[in-house]
């Protein structure tokens, strides 16, 4: 097993103040077979009340609300989290399931998804095994898309970005849950963080054998004991780290830091 150190920091700064804002973060490391969350402590600017509790999807996500004029906004979680190898992350709640079948939002097949995929059915069908059938898709989107920023915005579905060969891990998952879903492999979008400095990271879990199990297409890599999971859904809408409304505040740039740090007990 490991230890994964991880800090997470947002920073907003807005052209003309805001009036008062609502917020949902969803930052918060799960609880799997794969990964505990240990200690977490969470600090705002300005200081704000707030409360915890779970989306339709189970993800642990914290609402508040600024009531005061701003002209910046600052969220920080900092916190330890216990992770192991194991590819298979928890059980399937078969009342869920069901909404990792069919295409939603982002993850709506196109023409040229669905091109690729007849273009892969006769060796995909001719592997028995689920896990195996998974990752021979992978395998062929990687060779497929390039890693590459700019290309794409957060709002780009998976169509888009596949007809255009590049996009960043969002797009990838998006993509790799579009061909699994195509295959009859339920498969749900996950945001979270990886060993490193950087920012966020995206993977998929797909269902296989009654429980999930862990892909990330990016790297077309199985997941390893260096990744934190915070929060699962259709596509990335459903499990996006922040989201708010606001009165005011104007034009508005937006700062993502993020460390994760790697030691062994």
């Amino acid at each position: 097993m490991a230890f994964l150190n991880y800090e997470y920091k947002m920073i907003i700064n807005y052209s003309e103040p805001v009036e008062k804002c609502y917020f949902t973060i969803k930052s918060i490391p799960a609880n799997d077979f794969r990964q505990r969350s240990i200690s977490y402590e969470i600090e705002m600017t300005p200081n704000t009340r707030y409360s915890e509790s779970t989306d339709s999807f189970g993800n642990i996500q914290i609402i508040g609300n600024v009531a005061r004029p701003h002209s910046s906004y600052e969220y920080v979680i900092k916190g330890l989290v216990e992770t192991n190898e194991a590819l298979v992350t928890g059980g399937v709640n078969e009342a869920l399931v069901g909404m990792y079948k069919y295409p939603h939002g982002k993850c709506v097949p196109g023409t040229k998804i669905k091109e690729f995929a007849e273009s892969i059915k006769e060796e995909i069908d001719s592997i028995e095994s689920y896990k195996d059938k998974c990752l021979h898709i992978m395998q062929h989107l990687y060779g497929k898309m390039k890693y590459e920023k700019g290309y794409t915005e957060i709002e780009t579905g998976a169509e888009e970005a596949f007809a255009g060969e590049k996009g960043v891990c969002q797009d990838f998952a998006h993509v790799f849950i579009c061909l699994l879903r195509l295959f009859g492999i339920p498969a749900r979008y996950v945001c979270g963080l990886i060993v490193g400095e950087g920012e966020s990271h995206a993977w998929v879990e797909a269902v296989i054998g009654g429980q999930y199990v862990a892909f990330d297409p990016t790297y077309n890599i199985e997941i390893t004991d260096e990744y934190i999971k915070l929060g699962t859904g259709r596509d990335a809408t459903d499990c996006a780290i922040n989201r708010g409304v606001m009165w005011g505040g104007g034009a508005q740039t937006q700062e993502i830091k993020v460390l994760v740090n790697k030691y062994y007990s």
